[in-house]
């Protein structure tokens, strides 16, 4: 079987590491995969594997599935056609994708080559919205329809021409994420008073996303509350996004710009969460889902919104914390419950560790991915 994945976002997401991922897994597993993404993005550049070091340039470096660059502007039959050249390369069985376009793209490719299926992805905590393009490519192609979760499923409007809908939860694995009692981490802030602090600042990390601006707000305005009682919090936004210029003026407005970084996209990402005191996850989608997922298996203790993706995956109380939307006074008195309480949050981030190892294994999304891009190959065929 050979698979492709189709992901055109520049900017790296939690659904470019799922893909990532999970094509990684479906190949140790004996299948052909193909990764196709836009040259030159973040997500190019952070799928793409990088030499040690010490090797000699000349080394190769192996890797168990192939990245392509792949463009998909211009017109939509224009990018299916390339996709097609791919096709007659590889004889391609099954494309997954994510988007309406990515979706329409494919499918304009397998009806161009009368052959292979669609495994349309919905970001975890999302519902499946499809425009004209995403009905046109339904209509084009045979299309399973996969989801993070049962809710998201239900809450589908499923088209009738679907080969069938399926569930594939968010998983990682809880043996690559060690726990430690390193000191906390002390990335660069916005202003000198941050250096030499009477007592350990306790660090906030905060995962973003360009869909969080609301929820950030809410985050800062909980900080400006809590600064005068805990003069050594600090919030610290991590993520896509994060170092955008609106993001300042709330902070500096709220007069907490001393006490808040905007670090944008890293690689350390893990590394900065590791240390922190308290997660808190403002990001949506698949995005959110993985900051979740790990900040629990560093068993730290998280907080979010209660009306987001989180809800799947934190117990309210024991291995985490929920506050209601746009409610700053309920989060900080929340939040500062579980500043002030070591034993808590202690008792909460193992909590969160022990749930997430055996309710959201790794081993188990691919095994759903592979499920799925199996059952498309087989019934898409015999529609055919």
């Amino acid at each position: 079987m050979h698979v492709l994945f189709l992901h055109e976002a520049r900017e790296w997401s939690g659904t470019g590491r799922l893909f990532a991922r999970v094509a990684r897994g479906i190949s140790e597993r004996g299948a052909k995969v193909t990764l196709l993404v836009t040259p030159d993005s973040n997500v190019h550049l952070a799928v793409s594997p990088r030499r040690d070091p010490n090797q000699p340039r000349h080394t190769p470096i192996p890797e168990p599935f192939e990245i392509i660059p792949f463009s998909t502007g211009g017109w939509f039959v224009a990018a299916a056609r390339r996709l097609r050249r791919i096709f007659r390369r590889w004889d391609a069985d099954v494309l997954f994708v994510a988007t309406d376009h990515e979706h329409l793209i494919a499918a304009t490719a397998c009806w161009l080559s009368r052959d292979a299926a669609v495994v349309r992805w919905t970001p975890s905590g999302q519902k499946l919205e499809m425009g004209f393009a995403g009905r046109l490519a339904t209509r084009l192609a045979r299309t399973l329809f996969l989801f993070a979760t049962e809710t998201d499923r239900r809450a589908a409007n499923i088209p009738k021409r679907a080969l069938e809908s399926a569930i594939a939860e968010l998983g990682i694995n809880v043996a690559n994420y060690p726990t430690n009692d390193a000191k906390a981490p002390t990335p660069e802030g916005d202003s000198p008073s941050d250096q030499k602090p009477a007592e350990p600042h306790k660090y906030v990390v905060c995962v973003y996303d360009s869909s969080a601006r609301g929820r950030a707000a809410t985050a800062i305005r909980t900080i400006s509350m809590l600064s005068p009682r805990h003069p050594n919090l600090r919030l610290i936004f991590v993520g896509p996004g994060s170092d955008d210029e609106d993001l300042r003026m709330q902070a500096a407005a709220l007069r907490v710009l001393h006490l808040v970084s905007f670090l944008g996209e890293r690689d350390d990402q893990i590394n900065l969460m590791r240390d922190a005191h308290l997660g808190w996850v403002v990001a949506d989608g698949d995005t959110g889902a993985y900051g979740i997922l790990d900040l629990m298996a560093l068993a730290i203790p998280t907080v979010a919104s209660e009306g987001g993706v989180a809800q799947r995956y934190i117990a309210h109380g024991i291995s985490g914390a929920l506050y209601p939307p746009d409610d700053s006074a309920s989060t900080a008195a929340t939040v500062a419950g579980m500043l002030t309480s070591e034993e808590t949050r202690e008792a909460m981030g193992k909590a969160a560790r022990v749930r997430v190892a055996r309710e959201f294994p790794e081993d188990e999304m691919i095994e759903a991915f592979d499920r799925a891009a199996n059952n498309a190959r087989t019934r898409g065929r015999r529609q055919a």
